[in-house]
């Protein structure tokens, strides 16, 4: 069983985010079949662990009413019986890309097909994985059953409150929808699970995203309906990452210097780890601008874009019963934000803003606990199945390992699968401000089989790898 997560693929509109084919190529068709052989492997199973689709993270959301969003209230109207042919579906299948089957074993995106969008941006991805069963039989030179088993996370949310687009991605992935990796019925009604459950690897998986009030909307609801409900984390993700960039890029005929490469530079946004440093890396960002004009154009922009936010419903009304009173907006920015009249907004500018929001970034960021690992200790299934030995999640964007027991040498673990994705990370800085350096990583995790990797193996022993690989290159 091969793990991974947190892969984001996107339609480009909001930065060229995608990974390019020859990174899975590298690591599907020569890493894991190197390892399919060498170990004995009987059958393939690639878990694909959330955030695969990020159907938010797009400026074609732009282009609709606001009321017609995700988060808009006819949006939500669709939660959780959504209404066929809404333009909210509409929009997803957009963002996604559609084309006929008969059209899928084309070697390249056929001209019908809209260069931006998830689809065509990763075509030769997404046959490679339609494909993996035929591939990796031909790379191992002998027959090997594939299974593709598909777990939405927060970011692929709406993946799975529309059968069109359910239907649509279950083709273009070529995703195993059977008994035991779908709820419903695999030949009418069905819906992709949120968890999984594999006893003969002794695997129990999670996207993570449960355990994060600002990207769960569904509190202690973990039944699909809970997992149906938007997230103030959504509403940040467009209404906020995505959408600087894109207000930024649309007003630089009145502040020409505003480069191209400015405005790239600030899609990397949705990038930022910890999450609670986005906004002191904005600020970052702005104060290294010289230029007097480049400043006045961000502060602008990112004026308005936090006014719209605190004018979005959603964002008003929501509330968690583990957040302090107006408390609503502390994944975005600060805890100071939910509370602050529109008025008082309207009278300052970012410049004004920002410093507030610096003074409490990274706030609930406590290095000597770890929230996740505590919900994989937490989860009551290996602890009532004896079979279970791996708690795995992704969500976080940052690969752990935790041995979360090994009472009467029965070991448990809990791995994160982190992400492949870039990762913008802040420099410690103990005695000065922080810098932000840019980080390409990857990571994977392999479950063996008691009856796989037996070579020199004690009998019945665990047997798993997690590979994560970082690395550093500036193109020219």
């Amino acid at each position: 069983m091969v793990v991974v997560s947190d892969i984001h693929f996107v339609d480009g509109t909001a930065g060229e985010h995608n990974l390019p084919y020859s990174a899975f190529e590298s690591v599907f068709l020569e890493d894991i079949a190197a390892l399919a052989s060498k170990k004995g492997a009987k059958e393939i199973k690639i878990l694909l662990l959330g955030d695969m689709i990020d159907l938010t993270r797009s400026t074609k959301w732009f282009e609709v009413d606001r009321d017609d969003r995700p988060w808009g209230s006819r949006g939500l109207q669709d939660i959780a019986n959504p209404r066929k042919g809404s333009a909210t579906e509409k929009q997803c299948l957009k963002i996604l890309g559609k084309v006929a089957a008969n059209r899928l074993k084309n070697v390249k995106p056929p001209a019908s097909l809209a260069k931006n969008t998830i689809l065509y941006k990763n075509w030769q991805t997404f046959k490679l994985f339609r494909e993996l069963q035929t591939r990796l039989a031909r790379s191992l030179n002998k027959d090997i059953a594939v299974q593709l088993i598909y777990v939405p996370g927060n970011h692929d949310r709406l993946c799975n409150l529309y059968p069109s687009v359910r239907d649509a991605l279950r083709k273009l992935l070529g995703l195993t929808v059977a008994q035991d990796t779908v709820q419903g019925e695999p030949k009418g009604q069905w819906w992709y699970k949120t968890d999984f459950l594999d006893e003969e690897h002794g695997v129990y998986a999670r996207h993570g995203h449960q355990y994060d009030i600002w990207n769960f909307g569904g509190g202690n609801d973990h039944t699909r309906t809970g997992h149906l409900q938007a997230a103030i984390g959504d509403v940040f993700t467009t209404e906020f990452a995505v959408k600087i960039p894109w207000m930024l890029d649309r007003i630089r005929a009145d502040f020409p210097e505003v480069t191209a490469e400015m405005v790239e530079t600030t899609r990397e946004l949705d990038n930022v780890r910890p999450l609670s440093a986005v906004m002191e890396w904005i600020y970052y960002k702005i104060k290294m601008q010289d230029h007097d004009r480049v400043r006045k154009a961000f502060d602008a922009v990112f004026d308005r874009v936090v006014k719209e936010l605190l004018d979005n419903r959603l964002v008003q009304q929501w509330r968690s019963p583990h957040t302090l009173v107006d408390e609503a907006l502390r994944f975005a920015s600060s805890r100071w934000l939910s509370w602050l009249p529109k008025a008082l907004v309207d009278l300052l500018d970012a410049e004004d803003l920002l410093p507030l929001i610096v003074g409490v970034a990274g706030a609930w960021d406590d290095p000597e606990k770890d929230t996740y690992a505590q919900a994989a200790y937490n989860e009551k299934i290996w602890k009532e199945n004896q079979r279970v030995r791996f708690i795995l999640y992704g969500h976080t964007h940052r690969p752990v390992l935790h041995p979360l027991d090994a009472e009467g040498g029965r070991e448990v673990y809990y791995i994160n699968t982190g992400t492949w994705r870039n990762c913008i990370r802040k420099t410690f800085a103990l005695d000065r401000a922080p810098d932000f350096v840019n980080l390409k990583q990857l990571t994977y995790a392999v479950i063996y089989r008691r009856d796989e990797n037996t070579r020199g193996k004690q009998k019945d022993s665990l047997s798993f790898d997690v590979w994560t690989g970082m690395r550093k290159k500036t193109y020219a």
